[in-house]
């Protein structure tokens, strides 16, 4: 027995209710609880309601948590990213950037009022100002892939502001590791909007 529209409706308005707050989780979730009140329904002999709430009596407690894990720092993303720097096209251009320090004095391109670890700031603040604007203003919707990415550009931040503190020129080496990993971090982002975008997440 299929469940209409109107019922795939009701589930995710209850999930939304019960603060799943991520519509990508919340349509997996969806999916999983529409097939097992079908199943439901027709083993039972019930009809949608009677047999979401029987369903839901079960399974709403394991259902509240898995949503918790799903709120919580995300290795995923962090191993998707570690793969994707680690591509072939990836690594031509750091050893690129690794010749660059060896031949070219990079910090003759800047000046003490702004050095090429302001240009890192910037750089990081520039990714974090569009994702801002992508996330609230664009989509307007939480979503859990998107989101969870971002966090991988506060640690670029907070391990770079260990090693190259504000006041230091940055224009070293690890300075230019550390562009190589925001700048990596850039094109996965896209890569992952590119994603997001063939799925079409249209959700009301």
């Amino acid at each position: 027995m299929k469940l209409t529209k109107e019922n795939i409706q009701f589930i995710d308005t209850y999930l939304k209710n019960s603060n799943i707050i991520y519509v990508d989780i919340r349509l997996e979730m969806t999916d999983h609880i529409a097939s097992a009140v079908e199943d439901k329904m027709q083993e039972e002999n019930l009809d949608f309601y009677d047999a979401f709430k029987n369903y839901m009596i079960k399974n709403k407690a394991i259902i509240l948590n898995n949503n918790k894990e799903s709120n919580s720092f995300s290795w995923t993303e962090i191993k998707k990213y570690l793969l994707f720097i680690v591509q072939p096209k990836k690594l031509i251009f750091a050893m690129f950037l690794l010749l660059l320090h060896q031949f070219v004095d990079v910090n003759s391109y800047f000046s003490k009022a702004f050095s090429f670890n302001d240009l890192l700031l910037v750089l990081i603040v520039s990714i974090s100002f569009f994702q801002i604007i992508y996330y609230f203003v664009y989509l307007k919707k939480r979503f859990y892939s998107l989101e969870k990415s971002g966090m991988i550009l506060f640690i670029i931040y907070y391990t770079k502001m260990i090693f190259i503190p504000f006041g230091s020129e940055g224009s070293n080496a690890l300075g230019l590791f550390f562009f190589y990993l925001i700048f990596a971090y850039s094109l996965f982002f896209f890569k992952e909007i590119r994603t997001f975008q063939k799925h079409k997440y249209n959700f009301a």
